[in-house]
């Protein structure tokens, strides 16, 4: 959204419904977060939610405005939309405060691990999760 997009009702509607729900608020604490954006694997191995779930809720937030994505080889990176918008902004600082939740502040503890795994600022491990459930260590990738 940017600055000079002409807000509506049914916008700002559409905005706080994609909010609405618990795992979408939970990815866009993620993001918030994380300068550079987050691939979807990061988000998994962060949330405990599978694949499908959190590629099916960050199309939703893309769909509202709210996040952004970029391709870098085979990753996509998502991150929340930078806009000066004074309702983003005022998202934006919403989303600090619930960042202070406990169950986001574990969401937020498993992602440093997570993104600690990175090469250069980058996903080079994929997905953690096996068989439906988290691992409670990220693997590290094999060494040829």
């Amino acid at each position: 959204m940017h600055a000079d997009v002409q807000l509506t009702s049914a916008r700002v509607n559409d905005l706080f419904a994609a909010l609405s729900d618990r795992v979408r608020l939970r990815i866009a604490c993620c993001l918030l977060a994380t300068r550079g954006g987050l691939c979807v694997c990061e988000l998994v191995d962060a949330l405990r939610e599978p694949q499908p779930n959190v590629s099916r809720h960050l199309k939703l937030l893309q769909a509202a405005g709210l996040v952004t994505e970029r391709r870098e080889g085979r990753w996509i990176y998502h991150d929340l939309t930078d806009s000066h918008h004074p309702l983003l902004q005022g998202i934006r600082t919403c989303l600090d405060t619930v960042c202070y939740c406990e169950d986001v502040h574990q969401d937020l503890n498993r992602l440093r691990a997570r993104t600690a795994l990175r090469k250069g600022g980058k996903c080079v491990v994929g997905t953690t999760r096996k068989g439906g459930e988290a691992h409670e260590r990220a693997r590290l990738p094999l060494l040829r």
